[in-house]
């Protein structure tokens, strides 16, 4: 009689092992990125204690809590069904319009009276280019006055409210994000090849090493407040300036001729808030920028730059010749990396300007509008800006990947 071999399969174990991490992202990402794609299609916020919604259809010319502004519907139509009572048997004019808006806005203090104009004055000028009755152009506004819209479409138009808009502050971060991302891969590239340079042999490169990547390990927060007490009319740079501005022109100041130098306020111009919050961007950042592309120096066969040496190129051609086309799949991973943290840019501004993106939201990046969705705990233009945030994310990595890895991919 044979033996049963008894073996231990230990292929299943590999699940057991990466079963946390599935589980992990389930719970804090997937799920969390569903929910915020739901709720981008409702009207879903909280007003005191009571939480609104979520409700998937809004009134299109009325916002805030139903039962404040459903009576004023309410009774508007009731007056319209008045005013198409004494217009029976009339045909209608241009002259209706008034008509209607006075009966409407007597009644109806919170609608949104332009928007309203605007269709309403539609509808009267159709009819009576038709020359329809009055009662029926009446009817149409009166149903107009009462019509909803899906809350998506309400998410959106409050996302892209005229003056205070995604593209407004899509444009913010983008600059500040390209000032500081130019300056920091440029340092960041000399730095990498300095350092990775056998024939230079700098001293001290460690601690050179350390120092730079240093800025990278301060909380955002506390760097933030640094420059705050920098910038501000009684810190250390202002000091230093009106310390030079008094000394070279002391005998005038002296005669009455001309008085001391004012505080100058930087974070009250545009041009220098945004410039201090690239600044702050690039000294954090560009260490750890370095060493990833000093991996990326280190990891081309050095025999490359030895032939070519051998050769008689310089160095400027092997820098572009050789260094930079074999660096290019990580430069294009610091590039796509930097791209979506300057997308989500938010707490260095944030703490600079005490989360007002001053002067007049020209420092305002998405999160931070995202940021003040949030704390009003209304969930729904969140919802369409967090989207809207991934897909802008996905369009404009994808966008960098295909430019700059053409060459690197394998064509059939």
């Amino acid at each position: 009689m044979s033996k049963k071999k008894h073996t231990v399969q230990y292929d299943r174990w590999g699940y057991f092992f990466i079963a946390p991490f599935f589980i992990i992202y389930v719970i804090f990402s997937l799920i969390p990125l569903l929910t915020t794609f739901v709720y981008s299609f409702f009207e879903y916020y909280r007003d005191g204690l009571d939480i609104i919604g979520p409700n998937a259809s809004v009134s299109r010319y009325f916002s805030g809590q139903e039962e404040y502004y459903q009576w004023q519907i309410d009774d508007s139509v009731d007056a319209l069904d008045g005013l198409s009572v004494d217009y029976e048997g009339v045909t209608a004019t241009l002259e209706l319009k008034d008509e209607i808006l006075n009966t409407v806005t007597e009644i109806a203090e919170d609608i949104n009276i332009d928007k309203y104009t605007k269709k309403v004055t539609k509808i009267v000028a159709d009819g009576a280019k038709k020359e329809l009755p009055a009662t029926k152009v009446i009817e149409s506004a009166r149903d107009e006055l009462k019509s909803r819209q899906s809350a998506i479409t309400r998410n959106f138009g409050l996302v892209f409210a005229s003056g205070d808009n995604m593209g407004k502050y899509f444009w913010n971060t983008m600059v500040m994000w390209i000032l500081g991302f130019i300056p920091q891969i440029l340092v960041s590239l000399l730095l990498a090849v300095w350092f990775t340079n056998t024939e230079l042999r700098l001293k001290f490169q460690q601690f050179f090493k350390s120092v730079i990547y240093m800025p990278n390990l301060i909380m955002a927060a506390a760097f933030a407040m640094l420059f705050v007490s920098l910038l501000s009319p009684n810190g250390p740079i202002n000091g230093i300036l009106k310390n030079i501005y008094n000394s070279m022109n002391a005998s005038e100041i002296a005669a009455g001729t001309m008085k001391e130098m004012e505080p100058f306020r930087f974070l009250t111009y545009t041009g220098w808030s945004r410039a201090t919050v690239a600044l702050m961007n690039f000294l954090m950042w560009y260490g750890n920028t370095t060493i990833m592309l000093m991996a990326g120096v280190m990891g081309i066969d050095n025999s490359l730059f030895e032939a070519a040496r051998i050769d008689g190129a310089s160095s400027m051609k092997i820098f572009f010749k050789i260094t930079i086309p074999l660096l290019l799949p990580i430069f294009v991973y610091v590039l796509i990396t930097s791209l979506i943290g300057g997308i989500q840019m938010f707490d260095v501004p944030q703490i600079l300007t005490n989360g007002n993106g001053a002067p007049n939201r020209t420092t305002m990046t998405i999160i931070m509008k995202l940021n003040k969705h949030l704390a009003s705990k209304n969930y729904g233009p969140a919802g369409v800006t967090s989207m809207l945030i991934f897909a802008i994310t996905g369009v404009l990595s994808g966008f960098v990947y295909k430019m700059t890895m053409k060459n690197y991919q394998n064509k059939r």
